[in-house]
């Protein structure tokens, strides 16, 4: 070959086969050698100058790196966009799940207050009023409810749709101020407004600074307490002349400092202490409002103290387009309710004396109305309700008093009713006691979750009265059954399928004290109580719930029933037999033994399977 040229040399070993790819550059053309397996070379000839050529190969492979990246970026989009729609839908799952929630309360007081109403025909003037009052509380929060979430539906975002307002803004909140001043003194509370300008020139919007406002104070009045303070202030930014702040300052209960993060969440769950509320919509309105002014809203709080919340907002006027101007209008009453709430005390009653006949229930409810409500469904003549504001309060109750049975909400302060269920029932003193839960979670995992904690029911919200009634009859009834049981399985030694109950380990407990002091004649059910670091009101409550009798006639059973046990199987004088029981008086324990078995001892002795 006459021609220089330059090759490039490729040699791979694939499957055992040999493979050349070489390429040869001449000055005219070029040979592409694609493949030679142990065989002649195919050869391609292409006559390009090397100009065109060159070309040729850059734009290939820039039209491919573009293709290439192009593809990249459309997959990165469609994976973003995935994901936008897939965390939108969880977000929307969220909310539709929160705002369920919200909506089974008032309605579960509202349907279960009217149905009362209508089949109650005996009730009092005052009590009527106060069922009213709940079902028109219930009824106004649904309203605000629905009112808010149309706000956050029709929130715009452009001037065009917003109905902006030129004015002095100090007279306009003045306004709303000297409206919520009539609530709050209602509610015994002293709201003052502090604004040290005469006159703040701005566009702004009243609609939105009006529901700002009304949640902010709105809030602060429903968490302070009564002769407590809340200050409104006013005023131009100090560092920022060319912004104004609106601080609304409470003397309130105040937000847990790991609760200030999520106090603008939606629906988001606030412990403060002997409540536990939801943020709802408003403070949520109440931010995206205040960034649709191009303004910021943040908060300050100590628990015990109260709390600040502040509203920073731009002073703007826009020179290019002319809005009306604000005139102040007619007061008008801004809170839909006048404040009153008639008593409810006297629905609910002190705890009962221990000669009370009628069945003890124990509700820990943080919802008052929700409370009033559950109270209609039972009978004062048979049933005496007790009711607690919260799950800490409700066991330190219990742990007291000894209720026949427990109805809780789930979602509690404190204790929530999950953990109270899970208390009572690993306290051998309270282990007997039934508990019934009743919560607006409906979830199966949920229901599940209850029964894990041992609740031996589990009510769904809204629920209607009767399935509330009889569920409770059932597990007293049932409780009434196993008295019994439990008295036969330590008395009488029946250990089948008990040795595992609580309950029945804490009367076994009961009666091994009873046998080691059997020959004491001093023992009483007061050394008992104390053996037990219990008081003696609570050992009558436990033991009557568990075997149907009080201390005293409990000690006396197992004493008898040793007795009897000696009298059929040893060769003892009736004497011999009571000194062992620690009853030093022959003719008492005669006639104790004949009250209790119906016969004397020594006509038990002659018994032939005695």
């Amino acid at each position: 070959m006459t021609q220089s040229y330059n090759m490039i040399h490729l040699s791979t070993q694939l499957s055992g086969f040999r493979n050349y790819y070489s390429v040869i550059d001449l000055d005219t053309s070029f040979v592409l050698l694609l493949l030679n397996i142990e065989g002649p070379l195919l050869k391609l000839p292409f006559n390009i100058s090397n100009t065109v050529e060159r070309l040729a190969y850059t734009g290939v492979l820039i039209f491919l790196l573009a293709f290439v990246a192009l593809l990249i970026y459309l997959l990165q989009e469609r994976t973003k966009k995935n994901k936008i729609l897939q965390n939108g839908e969880q977000i929307r799952s969220d909310i539709f799940a929160k705002i369920t929630h919200e909506f089974r309360t008032p309605l579960t007081i509202i349907l279960g207050l009217s149905k009362q109403l209508r089949e109650q025909k005996d009730l009092s003037g005052n009590n009527s009023l106060a069922y009213l009052s709940a079902i028109e509380r219930q009824g106004r929060n649904l309203s605000d409810l629905v009112n808010q979430l149309l706000d956050i539906t029709k929130l715009q975002t452009t001037d065009d749709s917003i109905e902006w307002k030129t004015g002095n803004i100090i007279p306009f909140v003045e306004m709303i101020y000297e409206n919520y001043s009539i609530y709050a003194r209602q509610q015994g509370v002293e709201l003052q407004f502090f604004c040290n300008e005469l006159e703040i020139e701005t566009d702004f919007v009243p609609n939105y600074l009006q529901k700002i406002l009304r949640n902010l104070l709105s809030n602060a009045i429903k968490y302070s307490e009564a002769g407590s303070k809340i200050n409104l202030v006013l005023a131009r930014d100090e560092k920022d002349t060319k912004k104004f702040f609106l601080k609304v300052i409470d003397q309130g209960i105040g937000i847990r400092k790991e609760d200030l993060p999520h106090i603008f969440d939606l629906f988001y769950k606030v412990d403060h202490g002997d409540s536990q509320t939801s943020s709802g919509i408003g403070l949520t309105l109440t931010r995206q409002l205040t960034e649709i002014l191009k303004g910021t809203i943040s908060v300050k709080s100590e628990v015990g103290k109260g709390s600040e919340f502040t509203v920073m907002l731009p002073i703007r006027r826009n020179e290019k387009k002319l809005y009306p101007y604000w005139m102040p209008v007619k007061k008008q009453q801004l809170m839909g309710d006048n404040g009153h709430q008639p008593d409810t005390n006297g629905l609910f009653s002190s705890w009962p004396n221990e000669n009370d006949p009628r069945t003890t229930i124990l509700l820990a409810e943080d919802n008052k109305d929700v409370a009033v409500y559950t109270r209609t469904i039972f009978n004062t003549n048979r049933y005496h309700l007790i009711y607690c504001r919260n799950g800490i309060e409700a066991l330190e109750m219990a742990g007291k008093h000894l209720p026949d049975l427990v109805i809780s909400d789930v979602v509690m302060p404190g204790m929530n009713g999950l953990d109270l269920c899970k208390e009572i029932k690993s306290s051998p003193l309270l282990s007997h006691v039934p508990v019934v839960l009743i919560s607006a979670k409906t979830g199966y995992e949920d229901y599940i979750e209850g029964l894990k904690h041992g609740a031996d029911a589990y009510i769904r919200k809204p629920f209607q009265a009767e399935e509330l009634q009889v569920r409770v009859e059932n597990l007293i009834r049932s409780r009434e059954l196993l008295k019994e049981k439990y008295h036969r399985a330590v008395v009488k030694e029946e250990r089948n399928n008990t040795d595992d109950n609580v309950n029945v380990d804490f009367l076994r407990h009961v009666t091994d004290i009873i046998y080691r002091e059997m020959k004491n004649p001093d023992f009483s059910s007061g050394k008992l109580a104390q053996e037990l670091a219990i008081g003696v009101s609570q050992l009558n409550k436990k033991l009557n719930a568990a075997t149907g009798y009080p201390a005293s006639t409990y000690i006396l059973q197992v004493k008898l029933s040793h007795a009897k046990k000696i009298l059929s199987s040893q060769n003892k004088t009736i004497g011999e037999v009571a000194a062992e029981r620690g009853v030093y008086d022959v003719n008492y324990f005669s006639r104790v033994f004949k009250k209790q078995t119906g016969i004397t001892p020594t006509q038990y002795k002659r018994l032939p399977n005695g």
